[in-house]
């Protein structure tokens, strides 16, 4: 019994000096996080010095994101119960429309996440104010290209030539084409009298432009109309190569002609429709030893 008595104050003896020994090292360890912090390390995870991940629920604005929410900068603006099991975006809770519906949650925190495919802009094209020359090119293409197909009719209410230099032969006034201006107004009712007779005539399109085929393109406010004014780069000599995708060039088979600075403003409504068009086609007529240029002026207007 004594024996057993002796070991058994051994083992408790044992017993207290580890307990001592874990407390002190808990206490030296507790010591160290508080006095030089968090060495980036948890569960077997090295993060980088600087990493604080954090959930913090703020509420969202009106018609977006939360108020509070931004690029990742060590918080996050989305509470962990906006997300499903999988990790994913939960769009039952929330809808934005510049968040991507499946963005994990590492992409969201990194930055990585966007619009989905195909997804509107923010904001609305009517506010745009500032354009590219492709961008103004695109818009007044969209809204000239449904003219034919859309409006009621169009109608031509003046037609203007002009003498640039020389002078214009009076061989050419037998098809009708003198300097002044006719107001004797031409109208076009209907998809098939569209086609035939706003510019270009004979074609299903009123641009067919592309961005190389252009020297200038803007767009300036009208009220709730936006004007886009376009310069075409000039035709290759003798040719229409670029204006005949813009206007209704001219067929007089005496001379080579090329036009050389063609210029379109066109009028775009608020719900994107062209209402109004004024071209200008400076033309350059080379016959044998003579020369002479013109511009021809057109304006119309469009109906829906």
């Amino acid at each position: 019994m004594k024996h057993n008595s002796k070991l058994s104050r051994v083992f408790v003896i044992l017993m207290a000096l580890s307990m001592v020994f874990m407390l002190t090292a808990c206490s030296e360890a507790t010591s160290n996080f508080l006095k030089y912090g968090w060495d980036y390390e948890a569960n077997g995870i090295q993060y980088e010095p600087g990493f604080e991940y954090t959930y913090e629920y703020a509420a969202p604005a009106p018609g977006g994101y939360s108020a509070g929410a931004s690029a990742y900068s060590g918080s996050s603006a989305y509470a962990s119960s906006d997300y499903d099991t999988a990790g994913d975006y939960d769009t039952d809770t929330y809808a934005y429309g510049d968040l991507d519906p499946n963005a994990k949650v590492s992409d969201i925190l990194g930055g990585k996440t966007g619009k989905p495919a195909g997804a509107a802009a923010p904001a609305a094209a009517a506010n745009k104010t500032s354009y590219t020359a492709a961008e103004a090119l695109e818009l007044y293409k969209s809204a000239a290209n449904k003219v034919k197909s859309n409006a009621k009719s169009a109608t031509r209410t003046s037609e203007t030539i002009k003498t640039i230099s020389g002078s214009i032969p009076s061989l050419y006034s037998t098809f009708g084409f003198k300097e002044g201006t006719n107001t004797e107004k031409v109208v076009a009712s209907g998809s098939s009298q569209l086609r035939e007779k706003f510019p270009v005539e004979g074609k299903n399109y009123t641009c067919n432009l592309s961005a190389s085929d252009i020297k200038s393109a803007t767009v300036s406010n009208n009220g709730s109309s936006k004007v886009v004014t376009i310069v075409v780069k000039d035709d290759n000599p003798g040719t229409y190569s670029n204006s005949s995708k813009c206007v209704s060039t001219i067929s007089i088979p005496i001379g080579t002609w090329t036009c050389k600075g063609v210029t379109l403003r066109g009028t775009i409504d608020a719900n994107g429709r062209l209402t109004s068009l004024y071209y200008k086609m400076p033309t350059y007529v080379t016959q044998g030893s003579d020369a002479f240029a013109f511009s021809l002026e057109q304006n119309w207007s469009v109906a829906y």
